[in-house]
């Protein structure tokens, strides 16, 4: 893991939360866009580390471990699985082909399916970024206690399938 930490202070500020039921003053009040701002953080950290310590963008990071999450996935399951654009995760796939990260190959059951798959060199790479992405998101829960950490993911979860039926 890397020396560097998340700066203790975001740069823009931010009032308590208010409730979604509220009006909000401006952007800002809104739950989804402290949200997204606070992914960006995260975002913003672990691409600084990623590019440092593995060579990796957190776009080639995330498409590697979800290829091999979901096994031989097309470039189309990719896609739809991740809620990406086809032409972003392919320029991805290609960089971590030429760097002989992933493999594709022509599927058995439908010669027009391409499969992707992780090589030998980027399984040994996810299995040493998991261990960092793992500990990076360790660290965002410190400073909540076991019983705060257990709701918000239980929170976080019912969000979860709320938003799915959109």
């Amino acid at each position: 893991m890397s020396n560097k930490k998340m700066s203790a202070e975001p740069i823009e500020k931010f009032d308590p939360t208010p409730s979604p039921w509220a009006e909000p003053r401006d952007i800002r009040d809104l739950f989804s866009y402290r949200l997204a701002y606070l992914v960006r953080l995260n975002d913003r950290h672990a691409q600084t580390v990623l590019i440092e310590q593995y060579g990796i963008t957190l776009g080639e990071w995330r498409t590697l471990a979800t290829i091999r999450c979901l096994g031989t996935p097309s470039l189309r399951h990719l896609a739809r699985t991740t809620q990406q654009d086809e032409g972003l995760l392919s320029r991805y796939v290609t960089g971590l082909i030429k760097r002989a990260l992933l493999e594709k190959r022509t599927s058995a059951e439908d010669q027009r399916v391409v499969e992707l798959s992780l090589t030998e060199k980027g399984e040994a790479l996810h299995g040493e970024v998991m261990i960092f992405a793992w500990k990076l998101n360790q660290e965002m829960f410190t400073d909540l206690s076991a019983k705060e950490q257990t709701h918000l993911l239980l929170l976080l979860d019912k969000l979860f399938q709320k938003v799915a039926k959109f």
